[in-house]
């Protein structure tokens, strides 16, 4: 299927993070090069077959009330190698404002400290709660909402009637590899001094 230009850019940004795996280096290689750190200040690694990316914020009401399907998904879909990471991007935030959210929402998943925006540039994420989905080896396979339940600027949904995100780790899980369309969606903007 063939992708539009921003996703050809995107890949083209990717590839600068995969261009050095090769023969005996890890797969994760193209997440390492980020260096990616949790909200404690460790390394945050990858270890599972598919890296879900979904942006996240404390000031974010469509973000927080998302917080508890990417839990359910990240408990469906870790055993079969998913690995879901919850990224905080706003740098005029504090660590303890983060940290303290996460705490708040139970985050069953990974959660990343880019107050830095290396994962905003390398996305070109626009939005809170928006997704993406790569393949261990830095591959997009899908960029976009993760339900239904928020449509342009009417009333959100009491529930999703198209589970996006959860249909395709579905189909990943089953063996399609991808790419999926992708399935833009709403959410808070990100912050101007990220988004630069």
């Amino acid at each position: 299927m063939p992708r539009p230009l921003h996703h050809l850019l995107l890949a083209a940004v990717l590839l600068g993070f995969v261009a050095g795996v090769g023969a005996g280096e890890p797969a994760h290689d193209w997440w390492d090069r980020l260096a990616m750190r949790d909200l404690a200040g460790a390394p945050l690694e990858m270890t599972g077959r598919w890296t879900v990316i979904v942006f996240i914020s404390p000031e974010c009401p469509l973000a927080n009330t998302s917080l508890p399907v990417l839990n359910a998904l990240a408990a469906e879909f870790g055993p079969a190698g998913v690995r879901l990471v919850g990224v905080y991007a706003d740098p005029t935030l504090e660590l303890s404002v983060l940290r303290r959210h996460a705490a708040e929402f139970h985050l069953a998943f990974a959660a990343a400290d880019d107050r830095e925006q290396r994962l905003v540039r390398a996305t070109g994420a626009t939005y809170t709660p928006e997704a993406f989905v790569f393949s261990n080896d830095g591959t997009l396979l899908y960029r976009g909402r993760i339900d239904d339940r928020v449509g342009g600027f009417g009333p959100a949904r009491p529930a999703a009637t198209q589970e996006d995100l959860r249909d395709v780790l579905k189909a990943l899980v089953a063996g399609r590899p991808g790419p999926f369309a992708d399935r833009p969606g709403f959410g808070c903007a990100l912050p101007e001094a990220v988004n630069r």
